[in-house]
């Protein structure tokens, strides 16, 4: 199985593989402050209408966690301005990635860049809205945007990420069959 692909990875690129990394890392904190919020409005219109007494805390709280939802967003939104921003950013550089076979290789010409290995090396791969993203370790991943992409070509990432990463490999588009 073979698949080559040549692409520009947009600032729209990194800003998804951002979130989505802010959102795995952080899932804890997002979920308890949804509940938090949504709790918080039903209270609100319960004491609105007289049901329950308003506890002024209440409001702290539910305060408190929005704020935090706030600065992480925010946080994420510097780090994309910053890394756009950066001289030697791979915002706007060609890539071109090939995989064939258990192979891999991904080539930035404009930055003299090339990496060369087995598929099967990637700690882990995601699939999400508008990108694949390859994760060599915590701290260097490859993001490959599908809006380049046939049906044909992301189905052949899709079965080469779950051909030789298994487990590793998190996809929302297709449907995992275990055993």
């Amino acid at each position: 199985m073979e698949l080559d692909l040549k692409y520009r990875m947009l600032p729209a690129d990194f800003r998804e593989a951002s979130y989505y990394g802010l959102f795995l890392r952080k899932r804890l904190g997002f979920g308890m402050a949804a509940v938090a919020i949504i709790a918080f409005i039903i209270y609100a219109v319960l004491c609105i209408n007289k049901v329950l007494p308003m506890y002024p805390v209440t409001m702290f709280i539910a305060g408190a966690y929005l704020i935090w939802v706030i600065l992480q967003l925010a946080s994420v939104e510097r780090t994309v301005l910053r890394y756009t921003k950066q001289k030697d950013t791979l915002i706007g550089a060609e890539y071109h990635a090939w995989f064939q076979g258990k192979q891999f290789t991904v080539e930035i010409p404009e930055r003299n860049y090339k990496l060369a290995g087995e598929t099967a090396q990637f700690a882990s791969a995601f699939e999400i809205s508008h990108c694949f993203l390859l994760c060599l370790s915590e701290d260097q991943m490859f993001i490959v945007p599908t809006r380049g992409m046939s049906a044909a070509e992301a189905e052949t990432m899709r079965t080469i990420l779950a051909r030789e990463l298994g487990d590793r490999f998190f996809t929302l588009f297709t449907r995992r069959r275990k055993g």
